[in-house]
């Protein structure tokens, strides 16, 4: 009984005293959780012992395709924040690999008309010949991005940078153009060049500084004197105030002599390509280049190699290509074409040259023009289209050899010729997420979502215009399918190649 009550009597003195002060230990341990926990709630992806550090994650993101990097988004919002973050995206446009070769990015065009024939819509539609598909997937082929309405009527491809595709017109779009990233849904943002220009204003083209980050505009303002090439730059690059348009080369006319930009009909005769900082256009009348460094703002000429000619009767079907990164043309001297591709201290270099035969009729020879090119890493594929559409589009095959040069010279049937207004070839294109929203500002980003729920009740319609688009480019994307097929067989099975296309065109 003694000892129960010393028990009992202990207990109480215990219950009784003030508790004791955790250990430094103790304390330590403590404050390690709680700042733990902190960390999880804070960053909003749940941790675990042994995960990767962001910088980790950040180095191998950045070299994956955009497509899988827009379906990462969804993992959480830590990875969404961090994919989507300009930082990323500045990393992702230098280390993101390039598209599988052999490919061909293109964009279809197409007029939707109403029942009366009357066009009311315009149809843009994005795509890249590459690899197939594997035939085990059951699962139907996405369909590609598309723009769909009627304020895309009268625009047309002008250039890509950085995965951003530029579209733009004359005419009421003369000051307007569209920024659009394939890759990224519901990414179009129009443009607005400020009033007070002169009449004449044209959009030329679309680049990005490395040096200075900054994107701008290339702009040809016109007047009864002179023609001006102007130079508007994109998003906050000015500060605070509004972005102000800057001339960068000013071109006289003296008495008797036409505008430096136009020919006598008035059209506009340029055709523009970026490249790594530079924005290449092709002046056709003058035969000349026009090289624009985006960071210095400055303009270098130069001439057309050897003794080519471009015909003010093709102006419109003439145009800037690129080959290994490199821009390339095509010149002709009534006896041969020769496709020149320029070196990166703006030196003209031979890559083939096609000679006139017996197989054409007396000027038929005249009317082909070189519309792509590819390098095939031993043979060169080019495409010919046949100016007037009243004759037969041709294929070519160039292998060149020590002692000459091996041609493979078809005819391609008549389903696989769309005209020549229904795709642009995008080329210098990559894949990025590159936003146009992000290039313009964020102010203006903000302001396209207050209108978007105006027009949802148009997604119907603008469903059954993407359906007619689809139907109506269908020529266009399986010339472009074919073509792929042939490079994707070349240079080591040239043999195999002709013998297909002579069984089969």
């Amino acid at each position: 009984m003694a000892k129960k009550k010393e028990r009992k009597d202990y207990e109480i003195e215990a219950a009784a005293a003030p508790p004791r002060k955790p250990s430094s230990v103790t304390m330590k341990r403590r404050k390690r959780r709680r700042n733990s926990k902190r960390t999880r709630r804070t960053s909003g992806a749940v941790v675990a012992p042994g995960i990767i550090c962001d910088d980790i994650i950040r180095s191998i993101f950045a070299r994956l395709p955009a497509r899988t990097l827009v379906a990462s988004t969804t993992l959480s919002k830590h990875h969404r924040s961090m994919i989507l973050s300009p930082e990323f995206r500045n990393l992702h446009c230098r280390l993101g690999p390039p598209l599988p070769a052999p490919h061909i990015a293109y964009i279809a065009r197409a007029k939707i008309k109403s029942g009366h024939s009357k066009v009311v819509s315009a149809f843009h539609s994005f795509n890249v010949a590459a690899a197939r598909r594997p035939i085990s997937c059951d699962a139907a082929p996405a369909p590609p991005p598309s723009l769909t309405g009627p304020k895309y009527l009268g625009r047309k491809y002008i250039n890509t940078c950085n995965g951003v595709v530029l579209l733009a017109g004359g005419g009421e779009h003369r000051r307007r153009c569209v920024l659009w990233n394939p890759c990224i849904a519901n990414s179009d943002k129009e443009v607005v060049v400020p009033a007070g220009c002169k009449r004449g204003d044209r959009v030329l083209g679309f680049g990005y500084g490395n040096r200075t980050q900054a994107y701008k505009l290339l702009l040809l303002s016109r007047t009864r004197d002179e023609d001006d090439l102007l130079v508007y730059p994109l998003g906050d690059t000015a500060g605070a105030e509004q972005p102000q348009l800057r001339t960068v080369f000013s071109a006289g006319k003296h008495q008797g002599e036409e505008n430096f930009f136009y020919n006598p009909s008035r059209k506009p005769v340029i055709n523009s390509l970026y490249i790594d900082g530079i924005i290449y256009l092709l002046h056709v009348p003058k035969e000349l280049i026009l090289a624009f460094d985006v960071d210095n703002e400055t303009v270098t000429t130069i001439s057309l190699p050897g003794k080519g000619h471009i015909s003010n009767e093709y102006i419109e079907k003439a145009r800037l290509m690129e080959m290994s990164g490199r821009p390339c043309i095509e010149t002709y001297d009534w006896k041969r074409r020769t496709l020149w591709v320029l070196s990166v201290d703006y030196q003209w270099e031979p890559k083939c040259v096609i000679k006139s035969d017996k197989t054409y009729n007396n000027g038929d020879f005249d009317n082909y023009s070189i519309t792509g090119a590819w390098d095939c890493g031993g043979g060169v594929l080019l495409l010919h289209v046949y100016h007037d559409f009243g004759g037969p589009n041709q294929l070519y095959i160039l292998h060149p050899s020590t002692k000459k040069t091996k041609v493979i010279r078809t005819t391609l049937p008549c389903n696989l010729m769309p005209e020549l207004s229904e795709y642009a070839f995008c080329w210098g294109y990559k894949p990025t997420l590159v936003s146009p929203g992000s290039i313009i500002g964020e102010h203006s980003q903000e302001e396209g979502h207050t209108t978007t729920d105006i027009f949802e009740s148009l997604n119907l319609l603008n469903e059954q215009e993407k359906k007619k688009g689809h139907e109506a480019t269908l020529t266009t994307m399986c010339l472009m399918e074919f073509l792929v097929d042939i490079m994707r067989r070349l240079p080591e099975n040239m043999q195999e190649v002709a013998k297909m296309l002579r069984k089969c065109l």
